[in-house]
């Protein structure tokens, strides 16, 4: 295992559940008051990062509970 995995595990789960909850609040016209900011570099940037937050957020928790002594390379 990597010697930091909890850390990557709660990093990604964060990126996802923000990315996720502000791309859906988004729809309805709401935005979560920190990430706001997003919102005024554009709605095809804003939707783009946040996306991406939500895709960084799922590799993160897969590289972080891939068991790397046990793969076979």
């Amino acid at each position: 295992m990597l010697r930091h995995s909890t850390t990557l595990t709660v990093i990604g789960f964060l990126l996802l559940f923000l990315g996720l909850v502000s791309l859906v609040l988004n729809y309805v016209g709401v935005d979560i008051f920190f990430l706001a900011w997003i919102y005024d570099l554009g709605v095809g940037v804003s939707f783009a990062i946040r996306l991406l937050m939500v895709l960084i957020g799922f590799t993160l928790i897969y590289i972080a509970q891939i068991d790397w002594d046990r793969e076979d390379v």
